[in-house]
């Protein structure tokens, strides 16, 4: 009854767009595929949210975007949660993301996974990977409090993000996005394609010791490092132009940061007074006098040109 009334509330979609499965799965084998390795059990709808049911034993909730079959995947609303903070996640484990989800007395209805919302998988500390299907076009969400995570992988066929050793980047590479807070990496040193490091990319991360971010990169986001317990070297390239918000805040072992631009990047509250006081900072032979007299750079105890 309840698959009957889904389908006469939401006939609608197939006027505009909706397409059947038949349909999907002759437009693209992989994708059919890649969905039947989780088998979905059951779906339902309740106030834009499609609840979904895997033969794995996970439960997904996916946000109707638009009217033209395209959703989101967005935080778990089972158990009564209100709202992405509200409460534990029953997002646990490996999480496998679908290509699309089929619904209906018929499997009539058919919507696109298309993006990760914002919080989708926020304080998910018991998930250990993330696989991303090549639907997926948006990741908006940051993955914080995703204490647990080892690995993201993501179809080959995406053309919008990749998997590089379990790390998750834009497709062309210039976006490191997130490096997970499990991966037990001592020592990490960024791709010369990357020119970004997205807000909180390495976050809560408890195992890299050394990290050296490289010539090409340009941007440093907001507590891309914040909370990283072992973090005790920073090899900064000579390109970065910007530290962005705490950055490197509760970064309690960081004992030495190598500058390598000729002209200090602008990094307004990044550093903790511990790190100033304590930390060795090296600059470019007859940089001294600009690393002085910049903004946070100024605060550190110990500069020593090399």
């Amino acid at each position: 009854m309840k698959r009957y009334l889904f389908v006469l509330a939401f006939a609608a979609f197939t006027l505009i767009g909706c397409r059947s499965s038949k349909e999907v799965s002759k437009s693209n084998q992989n994708e059919v595929w890649q969905t039947m390795l989780v088998k979905q059990l059951d779906a339902n709808v309740d106030n834009q949210i499609i609840t979904v049911k895997y033969n794995n034993g996970t439960t997904l909730c996916y946000k109707i975007l638009d009217n033209f079959g395209n959703v989101a995947l967005t935080w778990d609303r089972t158990n009564g949660r209100k709202n992405f903070d509200d409460g534990p996640s029953n997002y646990k484990g490996d999480v496998s993301i679908p290509s699309f989800i089929i619904t209906g007395e018929n499997d009539d209805f058919t919507f696109r996974v298309m993006e990760i919302e914002q919080n989708a998988f926020y304080g998910c500390s018991e998930v250990t990977s993330i696989d991303i299907p090549f639907s997926v076009i948006r990741i908006s969400d940051q993955f914080n409090g995703c204490s647990g995570l080892k690995k993201f992988t993501v179809n080959e066929n995406n053309q919008s993000y990749k998997d590089v050793d379990g790390i998750l980047f834009s497709k062309d590479d210039k976006m490191l996005i997130k490096y997970p807070a499990k991966k037990e990496t001592a020592e990490y040193v960024i791709s010369e394609d990357a020119a970004i490091i997205c807000t909180g990319a390495f976050m809560d991360n408890e195992y890299l010791r050394k990290i050296t971010i490289g010539n090409f990169v340009t941007a440093v986001s907001d507590y891309a490092f914040k909370n990283c317990s072992a973090l005790e070297e920073v090899e900064l390239g000579g390109n970065v132009r910007i530290i962005g918000n705490e950055s490197f805040k509760n970064c309690p072992k960081l004992a030495l940061v190598n500058a390598h631009g000729m002209w200090p990047a602008h990094c307004p509250n990044v550093f903790d007074d511990a790190a100033k006081q304590n930390a060795k900072l090296y600059v470019p032979r007859g940089q001294m006098f600009n690393y002085k007299r910049r903004l946070e750079w100024r605060d550190f105890k110990n500069i020593q040109e090399y």
